[in-house]
């Protein structure tokens, strides 16, 4: 048995909380630079996951964490999706064990690298995927990591120039050591407040980001975030104040990515401080604005139009989703509700020219209330994903658009929004196929 230094100390035995994708990343790391592991997941690992720890020779638990955990370890590291009040972790910390965000062993472990933080309740992986584009255009080797999906465990020990990080506020509220030369905060709206409590929670968690900057920091923000409530120890810049490229794809964007794209270009100054917009090659980067299950059109079905906006996990999401819709829709909306933002949502749904408004899963019910609070009362309630769709397309006439926006994260019934918005690609696809052998 071998160990790895962290902060300063010798590591040999860690438990990693949670075996998703981070906690996957973390165990490769660790069991490659030869330290002893404990695996401890809250719910039942598949079949494959089983298999890949015992061939490795890594104890684990699951279903529930248990004392087990904590029996030796030298650090505890956390997945996001760990909460930090969990009783295990009250425990360990009364036997003066550590625990650590991988955001927190990430930094600690890479040496070397630039970091861009991203966060905000919307945008932050077209933000963080526009920042490595364009760095890449000026020759500096960058890679996207983070919450967008390639953990930032995996760059450790060899990282690029540049790390361009995605980060949510649950790697935030673990964290207490990381920090990145630029932080960038794009907005905040009511989201996750099932985990964090209260929205004044939530904002704090996302006002972190900031914290820990060191003097020649810099801090991108919006005008509409209150800084009063922030501790930024560099400078700071409002996204806002950026001057686009003046072209026709610049001009042709939607309200909401050009502010992202406004972001982007603040971060890559953090860099490249005489970066020019016009030097841009936009339509090089168009794959960033037309992320998977981000307003991702389908085939049309009977005359009818069909997007699918999977990775709308939030109210705010699905309003701005809305707003970008022409003519009438019939939207479907569902899943675990976040606890907030569903009324300002009702409000815009019952101003706007939405036919009906289909709700499906765990939080359907929740959802009619808001929405009749308003007076809206054209909806229609199901269990499914799949129910949903049939009831849309009886709803929807020809020429309107099915806006599959859920505004609620996907842990009902998915893993993760990538596969709902699979799941609902495949029913539209056999739908199509229904529709054309008739």
């Amino acid at each position: 048995m071998r160990s790895v230094r962290i902060a300063e100390r010798e590591i040999d035995r860690v438990t990693v909380l949670g075996y998703g994708r981070t906690g996957r990343a973390v165990v490769a790391y660790l069991h490659n630079h030869g330290v002893k592991i404990f695996v401890s997941d809250s719910a039942l690992l598949t079949d494959a996951d089983r298999e890949s720890l015992k061939k490795l020779g890594i104890a684990f638990e699951e279903g529930g964490h248990t004392f087990q955990a904590i029996e030796d370890p030298d650090l505890i590291v956390l997945s996001p999706g760990i909460s930090p009040e969990i009783p295990i972790l009250r425990e360990a910390q009364l036997r003066s064990i550590q625990g650590i965000s991988e955001l927190d062993l990430a930094y600690l472990l890479t040496r070397g690298a630039s970091i861009i933080a991203v966060t905000g309740t919307n945008g932050k992986s077209t933000t963080v995927k526009l920042i490595e584009g364009i760095l890449l255009q000026r020759g500096i080797q960058a890679i996207a990591a983070g919450n967008i999906g390639l953990p930032f465990i995996t760059l450790a020990d060899e990282p690029p120039d540049v790390v361009v990080l995605e980060v949510s506020s649950f790697q935030l509220e673990q964290s207490s050591i990381f920090h990145a030369h630029v932080s960038c905060l794009l907005n905040i709206a009511p989201d996750h407040l099932d985990r964090h409590g209260s929205m004044d929670n939530y904002v704090a968690a996302k006002l972190s980001i900031f914290d820990r900057q060191v003097d020649d920091g810099l801090a991108i923000v919006s005008r509409d975030i209150p800084l009063s409530k922030a501790s930024i120890a560099g400078w700071s810049v409002y996204f806002e104040d950026v001057r686009l490229p003046k072209n026709a794809f610049a001009d042709s964007l939607s309200p909401h990515n050009r502010s992202n794209l406004r972001a982007a270009i603040a971060c890559c100054r953090g860099i490249i401080p005489i970066l020019k917009p016009d030097a841009i090659d936009l339509p090089a980067l168009e794959g960033a604005f037309h992320l998977p299950y981000r307003m991702q059109g389908e085939p049309s079905l009977g005359g009818v139009r069909v997007i699918n906006d999977s990775k709308s996990t939030n109210a705010a999401s699905a309003i701005t989703a809305l707003e970008s819709i022409e003519g009438p829709c019939v939207l479907i909306l569902g899943g675990r509700h976040k606890g907030a933002g569903y009324d300002a949502l009702a409000r815009v749904i019952a101003r706007r020219d939405v036919r009906h408004v289909i709700l499906f899963g765990e939080g359907a019910s929740r959802l009619q209330s808001s929405l009749r609070d308003v007076g809206y009362a054209h909806t229609g309630l199901c269990s499914t994903l799949d129910q949903a769709l049939t009831l849309a397309l009886q709803e929807a006439r020809e020429g309107d658009t099915i806006l599959f926006s859920p505004a609620c994260s996907s842990y009902d019934q998915y893993r993760n929004y990538v596969e709902r918005g699979e799941h609902f690609s495949r029913l539209v696809r056999s739908s199509l196929g229904q529709e054309s052998s008739n």
